[in-house]
């Protein structure tokens, strides 16, 4: 349903429609009944008061109303009047509700069908939406339990969350890829990082090997030093007249490039000769 194309455009009456920063009008009503169920409304169980009133501090809205019915409505109400504020409403909802699993994948589908550029995840609220490939490389790479998935998801969410810091990103996309490097380059390095990795391949290139076998067809370890050297060092950790806070673009590329290089050290794609 998701990759559904309108008949008029696969007809050429008219264009494609872009990605949607807000919340169109067409796409109220699904995440108005959405929000409605994740407090309570219509449930045997009664409604969810401490997150309507929670959820109405997170948003920075003063709600009225002596029933909790009229709290969420008066709450509803003033959110479709902004879409910044009902964005921070979906994204508050996402990360602090406790509503079980799969309760989250029927605003996913509303928002992907509407042409949304936000995408409603189980664990990090509202993320920018991305290339479907991409979305499932990340989460490949981070469905082991380690510390290196929780860098990448630190990473993943400043680059693509609605409060982004790429600064931030980019330095949490170099620590996953600390953690699966350093045990295997430098493993006893004292405080190593990543530029301990870079420095280790850099000069000893010979014994390690990549598992592709690139145009010498020699496996050479060269193209991975490429893209740590990419990677390491964040520019705004500079400590010279180049430090910069890099872009947002920068930090994204850098985050799928992390996700890359775990990928390969979990595969065993970098060894020794």
């Amino acid at each position: 349903m998701s990759t559904w194309v309108p008949l008029s455009v696969r007809r050429g009456v008219r264009p494609p429609s872009g990605m949607e920063e807000g919340i169109p009008a067409y796409l109220v009503p699904s995440l108005d009944r959405w929000a409605e169920g994740i407090f309570g409304y219509r449930s045997p169980k009664g409604m969810d008061e401490p997150l309507i009133i929670s959820a109405a501090l997170a948003v920075r809205v003063a709600v009225t109303g002596r029933q909790a019915v009229e709290k969420m409505q008066h709450l509803l109400h003033v959110c479709r009047q902004n879409e910044d504020y009902y964005l921070d409403l979906l994204d508050y909802l996402l990360r602090c509700s406790t509503r079980g699993k799969g309760w989250w994948q029927s605003l996913e589908e509303s928002l992907s069908l509407g042409g949304s550029a936000w995408m409603a995840t189980r664990e990090q609220g509202l993320q920018r939406r991305v290339d479907p490939t991409a979305q499932e490389s990340f989460t490949s790479a981070t469905s082991p339990g380690d510390l290196a998935s929780e860098e990448l998801k630190h990473a993943w969410d400043r680059a693509f969350s609605r409060d982004p810091d790429a600064s931030d990103a980019w330095d949490h996309a170099i620590k996953a890829v600390e953690a699966v490097l350093i045990p295997v380059i430098v493993p006893k390095q004292e405080k190593a990082q990543l530029g301990h990795v870079v420095g280790s391949l850099k000069s000893q290139a010979e014994r390690w090997t990549f598992v592709l076998p690139g145009t010498a067809m020699d496996n050479s370890i060269q193209p991975v030093l490429e893209i740590l050297k990419i990677l390491w060092p964040n520019p705004d950790r500079h400590a010279n007249q180049g430090r910069r806070k890099p872009t947002l673009a920068e930090a994204q590329a850098a985050v799928h490039l992390a996700v890359t290089v775990v990928q390969w050290a979990r595969a065993d794609a970098i060894q020794l000769r």
